[in-house]
C-alpha cells in the first residue's frame, strides 16, 4: 500500500526543487511516465516515487507504476495539489519519483574515451539554455556519440528542465560536468581526440569534410558562440551551410546537423 503524502514529507521533497539541496543530498526529481521508465531500465536507484491513485492511467503507464512501485525505497499516494506543488511544470503527469544523482563523472569518462580507437564527444562550452543542453544530449545518444561534456556556464546536470529534454537519456549517456575546458580538451588531446569547432564564419566546408577518428566537436554559447580561447585551439572550424534567410540555428540544431554529417559520414 502506498502511504498517503503527509505535509512534512511534501515540503521536504519540495526542497529539491533547489539546486543547492540537489548537491548537498545527491538526489533529484523527475517527471512524468517515459522518465521514470527510462530510469528504471538504467536501473538508477528510486528513492521516492509520488503519483495519483486516483488518475485513470494507460495500460502502458500502468506497468511502469507496477514496475516503479516494486523498485522504490518509499512509495506514497499524492492529491493532484500535492503533485501540481512538485511539479516543475504547468500540467503535471501523475508521476514523481525522487532518484539519486547521476554518478558519470570525468575520470572514469576519460579513461574509457582512452582506450577507444573511434570516438565522438560533444564538448559544450557556456550552452546556457536547459532545453538546448538536454536536447543535444538527445542528439548524441540518438547518433550514437560516447559523451556530453558540460563546461563552466551549461546548467547543472540535474537541473530539471535540462532533465525532461534529455528524454531521459541522461541516465543511459555520460554527460559530465567539468570545471575547466581548457584542461578537459588538453586531456582529450592526448588520447589522441581532434578538436573541431562549430563556428558561423568557420574556415572549413560542412560538405565533404573528412571527421577524424576521435572528435571533440564544441558547440558555443547561444549568443557569443564559442569562447575566444577554445576556439583558437580548434584543429578545425566548420561552418553549417545556410541556403535560407536565417541569421542563425540554436545549438542543439547545429548540433544535431553536426552529428548527422559524421554518423552518415563514418
Amino acid at each position: 500500500m502506498a502511504e498517503s503524502l503527509s505535509k512534512a514529507k511534501l515540503s521536504l521533497f519540495r526542497k529539491l526543487q533547489q539546486k543547492k539541496v540537489r548537491e548537498q543530498e545527491g538526489r533529484f526529481m523527475i517527471e512524468g511516465w517515459h522518465l521514470l521508465e527510462e530510469a528504471i531500465a538504467a536501473e538508477v536507484r528510486l528513492r521516492a516515487l509520488i503519483f495519483d491513485e486516483s488518475k485513470s492511467l494507460a495500460p502502458s503507464d500502468e506497468a511502469i507504476l507496477a514496475r516503479a512501485r516494486e523498485r522504490a525505497d518509499s512509495v506514497f499516494a499524492a492529491s493532484e495539489s500535492q503533485l501540481k506543488a512538485l511539479s516543475e511544470t504547468r500540467s503535471h503527469c501523475g508521476a514523481i519519483a525522487i532518484v539519486d544523482r547521476v554518478s558519470d563523472d570525468w575520470d572514469s569518462t576519460r579513461d574509457r574515451l582512452s582506450e577507444l580507437d573511434r570516438a565522438f564527444v560533444v564538448v559544450l562550452d557556456g550552452v546556457s539554455d536547459p532545453g538546448n543542453c538536454g536536447s543535444i544530449v538527445r542528439g548524441c545518444d540518438w547518433f550514437g556519440g560516447d559523451a556530453v561534456i558540460l563546461g563552466m556556464g551549461c546548467p547543472e546536470r540535474e537541473n530539471g528542465k535540462l532533465v525532461r529534454a534529455t528524454m531521459g537519456r541522461l541516465f543511459h549517456l555520460p554527460v559530465v560536468p567539468i570545471q575547466s575546458l581548457n584542461r578537459c580538451l588538453d586531456v582529450l588531446e592526448e588520447s589522441g581526440f581532434q578538436v573541431v569547432a562549430s563556428s558561423l564564419g568557420g574556415s572549413d566546408t560542412l560538405v565533404g569534410f573528412r571527421w577524424p577518428a576521435k572528435t571533440a566537436l564544441v558547440i558555443g554559447n547561444e549568443a557569443r558562440g564559442i569562447s575566444k580561447a577554445i576556439l583558437t585551439r580548434a584543429q578545425a572550424r566548420l561552418e553549417i551551410p545556410k541556403y535560407g534567410k536565417g541569421e542563425s540555428l540554436n545549438a542543439a540544431m547545429a548540433a544535431s546537423i553536426l552529428l548527422s554529417h559524421w554518423r552518415m559520414s563514418e
